[in-house]
């Protein structure tokens, strides 16, 4: 797994500047594999740092009364599991123990 900074895909004029800016603060990280091919790895997770941006806009405030910051994250469950084939094979039973026990297979 690599981790990498990314941007979401923002349309228009408003959107590059966006993308932009996303990518320069490093809001924005995916962990990539190599899961089709070594020459364009797929993002099996994204992470999001959201600032103040939900804590101003619905008014979710620290004890303090200043913005709360939000994050988030997502799992492509089918690009995990494909990169868990790519690496490991098709028979399950012959993957490394820790792999298997921490699946719980």
């Amino acid at each position: 797994i690599e981790v990498i900074p990314a941007n979401d895909p923002f349309f228009g004029r408003a959107g590059q500047v966006m993308a932009s800016s996303q990518l320069e603060q490093n809001l924005k990280l995916e962990l990539i594999h190599p899961v089709a091919t070594t020459e364009k790895p797929t993002a099996v997770t994204s992470t999001n740092y959201h600032m103040d941006y939900f804590g101003k806009a619905f008014d979710i405030t620290l004890p303090g009364g200043e913005p709360a910051h939000s994050a988030c994250i997502g799992f492509g469950m089918e690009r995990v599991a494909l990169a868990l084939f790519m690496t490991h094979g098709f028979d399950i039973d012959q993957w490394p123990s820790d792999v298997r026990n921490i699946l719980g297979l």
